[in-house]
């Protein structure tokens, strides 16, 4: 990585609150220098979610779990509501971090949802660069936002936050375009009456391209995709109070017991079970 991406980049930061209490209004993010060692933060707790992710310079992570990682670019470090941790910063100058933070209500709705993960402390991205538009984009309308116009730039700073853990080595990648709208076809099609042949020929492209292709990138292939869906919708219309025969019905099943079967195999339990669980 080159300095010159990141050299024209000033210390810039701003804070708004939404309201509530303060661990669950904060709302923040920016760049941030760090020039020196004193700006380390050893043995650091906060009441929120916050995150960064390092540009330039090096330091090192821990935390009272025992984890601890060296820190070098494209780091993303998560600094987890109300766990004790320490980030020491290398003195040499060049440390430089985009930052997020917002409330701890969020994060646990995120964290519940698996868009973010607390087992991983530090996460690493390939190529911060990319990101520099989006991390200016959400500075300038956070700073700049009335008060009333703060929940979109919530929306926004909890939007690249996910988008940052999930573009790491630990992490499927964002998919292509096109693998996109597969799955958004196969998503639609709840009854399971496109086949992926179907589905090529209205995409114009081969099939076994984009079979391979949907499999390099979802490290799965496009039925165990499709099937991976339906069984998320049926467990969503059995918690909406809908009977074992009208989700098989709604799911293009034969009868209720082919959707049982294939239920249990996913989920490990029959729905009838699932249902007296709610």
């Amino acid at each position: 990585m080159k300095k010159m991406e990141f050299s024209h980049i000033e210390h810039q930061v701003t804070y708004r609150f939404l309201g509530g209490k303060p661990e669950e209004g904060i709302l923040s993010c920016g760049f941030m220098r760090k020039p020196t060692s004193q700006k380390s933060q050893i043995n650091f707790v906060i009441p929120y979610y916050s995150c960064f992710v390092l540009l330039e310079g090096s330091g090192e992570y821990w935390d009272d779990t025992g984890f601890h990682q060296k820190l070098t670019p494209g780091c993303v470090v998560q600094r987890l509501p109300n766990r004790n941790h320490s980030t020491r910063v290398d003195g040499d100058g060049k440390w430089l971090e985009f930052y997020i933070s917002f409330g701890k209500c969020a994060f646990d709705c995120l964290l519940t949802l698996g868009q973010l993960t607390e087992k991983m402390p530090v996460l690493h991205i390939t190529d911060p660069s990319v990101y520099l538009s989006s991390f200016s984009k959400l500075f300038l309308q956070m700073s700049s936002a009335p008060d009333t116009a703060l929940l979109s730039c919530l929306l926004e700073a909890q939007h690249l936050a996910c988008t940052l853990s999930q573009d790491t080595k630990h992490f499927p990648q964002t998919p292509s375009p096109m693998v996109e709208q597969v799955c958004l076809l196969l998503e639609r099609d709840r009854k399971k009456e496109l086949s992926l042949q179907e589905i090529a020929k209205q995409l114009c492209i081969g099939y076994e391209t984009l079979r391979k292709q949907f499999y390099k990138e979802m490290k799965k292939s496009p039925e165990q995709y499709r099937q991976q869906k339906r069984m998320t919708t049926a467990q969503m219309m059995l918690m909406e109070g809908e009977s074992v025969q009208s989700v098989a019905k709604a799911l293009g099943y034969s009868d209720a017991y082919a959707f049982s079967k294939q239920f249990k195999n996913f989920f490990g339990c029959a729905p009838a079970f699932y249902l007296k669980s709610l």
